[in-house]
């Protein structure tokens, strides 16, 4: 061998033992050959110990060494093997015993007319490690584990689609924290994130593993339950989650109460998309909301239908009299009707301010103020964020249309017009156009509480505010 040679297999040999990848060599029958550092790296054999003997004993894990053997002799015979010449993923094993991931490429020569096969081989752990980590992000939500909304966007589908086939009804829950804002913001969002986990874990205790249960964001979760026979079925559900809920000691306190709010949504195989019953869920929700938080409300779609026609006949001409006769206004109202609407009512109630606001691009204006003082806290033309307001968190359900005392509510509390004002006493309800869009809020409040609000005032109200939406 000339010198130039020598200096070429020398310069390979450093190539070799400074590779990323391990580089093992064996020959034809199995005896390994060539073991550079990197080999010794990663699986935990010296080149001393590792040369001369059986690779299969030396890094195939056990179960596997049948095949390697077959698959070895069947190239030996028929010069025919699937893993030779490309990338193949496989398990190996470590000298302590560990299996773990590998990708290598092997290939032959010949040498004095006998095989000798040679395999580049890289540790994949860490890039399986991260191939796990994205499809676990791809399907849950990494602060509670759940499954998240795009996971539940799939498969509330697929579990209708089962519910067709099966002729068995479907429950939907959508639930949230019953004034979860409030908790956030004065506990802080840290312990806000362990309250979502700790909620997580005791949603999931009271259900069965094939339930669905996934967070959509913020502190709404849903659970998709399949095979329910009846309502009592699902009602029992719920009823055993809010116990749960009910059992305190929340984030190793005995002083922080958390409740929840549980709309159940029953599907009964009919021929509708699923947005269609996470909106019916949504609304059983609410439902839940306005009747006091805490408690669960069911609704099938027939209910919806069922209140859709009784609101084609809205509003009622008789109410609308009998009111307008009640609150002595006239029949037919001239330019100053909506002020004159307004100014009865808040006398009729004896509240303090009334008024009627209008919403858009994320702001409330005030069109009409009535007040008992002369000088009222808000103008007519006076605008702000729908946030900081009452009127938004009553229409989406974070505070009832009815308030006694807005002292008593967190959620009310932490409105700025609750302290300024102060609110105490509160009443708003939806001003809703023909078409179904929302125009604003009808509302009226007074400095002290009053307990004795109640649902018959709230339905003059909303009479009022049919009566306001013809107007407009």
């Amino acid at each position: 061998m000339t010198m130039n040679d020598q200096n070429q297999e020398q310069r390979l040999r450093n190539i070799l033992d400074t590779s990323y990848d391990a580089f093992v060599g064996v020959d034809h029958n199995g005896f390994i050959i060539e073991w550079n550092q990197q080999a010794e790296n990663i699986f935990g054999w010296s080149q001393q110990e590792a040369l001369g003997q059986k690779m299969e004993e030396m890094i195939i894990p056990e179960r596997f060494r049948e095949a390697h053997q077959h698959g070895m002799q069947r190239f030996l015979e028929t010069g025919h093997a699937e893993v030779l010449n490309r990338r193949i993923q496989l398990e190996a094993t470590r000298k302590t015993g560990e299996e773990f991931p590998t990708e290598m490429a092997i290939t032959y020569i010949m040498n004095s007319g006998m095989h000798e096969f040679y395999a580049f081989i890289q540790d994949i752990s860490n890039r399986k490690l991260e191939e796990q980590k994205l499809r676990f992000l791809a399907s849950n939500d990494p602060l509670t584990g759940l499954s998240n909304r795009a996971y539940f966007n799939t498969s509330l589908p697929e579990a209708m689609a089962r519910s067709r086939r099966s002729n068995t009804n479907l429950a939907l829950m959508y639930l949230d924290i019953d004034h979860f804002k409030s908790i956030n913001d004065s506990l802080g969002h840290e312990a806000g994130d362990r309250l979502l986990q700790e909620f997580a874990i005791r949603l999931k205790s009271k259900l069965r593993e094939v339930d669905i249960v996934s967070r959509l964001g913020g502190d709404e979760f849903t659970v998709i339950i399949e095979g329910v026979i009846t309502e009592d079925n699902a009602g029992k559900v719920a009823g055993n989650i809010l116990q749960e809920l009910n059992r305190g000691a929340w984030l190793d306190t005995h002083d922080l109460k958390i409740t929840s709010s549980i709309g159940i949504a029953i599907y009964d195989g009919r021929a509708v998309e699923a947005d269609k019953l996470v909106a019916l869920a949504d609304k059983a929700m609410y439902k839940a909301k306005h009747s006091g938080r805490n408690n669960f409300k069911i609704l099938r779609f027939e209910d919806i239908e069922t209140s859709t026609e009784n609101k084609s006949l809205l509003p009622n001409p008789t109410s609308i009299e009998n009111t307008q006769q009640l609150l002595s206004i006239p029949e037919n109202g001239d330019g100053d009707f909506l002020q004159n609407t307004l100014s009865a009512l808040r006398r009729h109630l004896d509240m303090d301010v009334a008024f009627i606001s209008r919403f858009h691009d994320g702001v409330r204006e005030f069109e009409y103020v009535d007040s008992k003082d002369l000088n009222p806290p808000i103008s007519v033309g006076d605008s702000g964020a729908l946030e900081d307001g009452y009127c938004q968190r009553v229409i989406d359900g974070r505070l009832p249309e009815i308030i006694n005392d807005a002292f008593e509510l967190p959620e009310a509390m932490s409105l700025e017009a609750t302290v300024k004002l102060p609110v105490r006493a509160h009443m708003s309800v939806p001003i809703r156009l023909s078409d179904g869009s929302i125009y604003g809020t009808f509302c009226c409040f007074s400095y002290k509480p009053n307990q004795t609000l109640n649902e018959r005032d709230i339905s003059v109200m909303h009479v009022f505010a049919d009566l306001i939406s013809k107007h407009l």
